[in-house]
């Protein structure tokens, strides 16, 4: 079985209230966050979640400080980690809220993975917040990925040696995350069912959810696979002024 390499990239910044990331906890304390993506290099070349399209568009629509330096953009990332967009196989979408699919364009051979409950979800979100989260264009919001471009997943799959989709809904219905077999054992990519630290080491659900009770349960479905869990939304992934690290190094 292969050990997989892993790269988390930080492709922008915004920043929050602490309780959209923590359930009752921090309201009113200012939270900067990366809107991150990974990259897993292996048998096939694998990208979870492409951040969002533009700053300036997410700014007009949505009421939130959002920002990319040029250090940031995603394709000098991936160049600096020896990737060509195009030579991408697989993208994963842990959910489509407009910061994890807003880069999906750029994968243009990639086939791009998302649970098709997700996928249906996303077509009609059933709140005003959603709809702004998924960027719903039914809501009238510019779309940020193109929904007939998915690839639909039903439940758990095996993508390839030593990387399964696990289904974890809760944040949104048809979140899913990745887990990966490394050489320190399997990391799991979860998605925003762990938004930061917190939510995973002291089971603090998200403070953004669409079930409260079905986060539980992913929660706890999680914590019987692994204890190595990469946080979407949190700074202290990068520990340096470098917007990529290798989390297998």
């Amino acid at each position: 079985m292969p050990n997989w390499r892993l790269w988390a990239l930080c492709a922008g910044r915004s920043r929050i209230d602490q309780s959209v990331a923590t359930y009752l906890e921090g309201m009113g304390v200012p939270l900067e966050i990366p809107h991150s993506m990974f990259v897993l290099r292996g048998p096939i070349t694998v990208v979870v979640d492409t951040s969002f399209k533009s700053p300036s568009v997410i700014r007009k629509h949505y009421p939130q400080e959002v920002w990319r330096v040029a250090s940031e953009d995603p394709r000098a990332m991936l160049a600096a980690i020896g990737v060509e967009p195009a030579d991408v196989d697989v993208v994963v979408c842990t959910h489509l809220h407009y910061d994890h699919c807003g880069g999906n364009a750029l994968f243009s051979n990639a086939r791009i993975l998302a649970q098709r409950r997700e996928i249906d979800y996303a077509r009609c979100p059933t709140s005003t917040l959603m709809e702004r989260e998924y960027f719903s264009a039914g809501a009238g919001f510019p779309s940020q990925c193109d929904l007939d471009d998915l690839t639909p997943v039903d439940g758990d799959l095996q993508v390839a040696s030593g990387l399964r989709l696990v289904t974890l809904p809760g944040h949104t219905p048809g979140s899913q995350g990745l887990i990966v077999d490394t050489a320190q054992g399997p990391i799991a990519l979860a998605g925003d069912l762990v938004m930061v630290r917190e939510n995973f080491t002291e089971g603090i659900p998200v403070g953004l959810h669409t079930d409260l009770d079905a986060w539980y349960s992913s929660y706890r479905k999680l914590r019987a696979i692994t204890d190595q869990v990469i946080p979407s939304h949190d700074m202290r992934v990068f520990t340096s002024d470098d917007p990529t690290v290798e989390l297998t190094a």
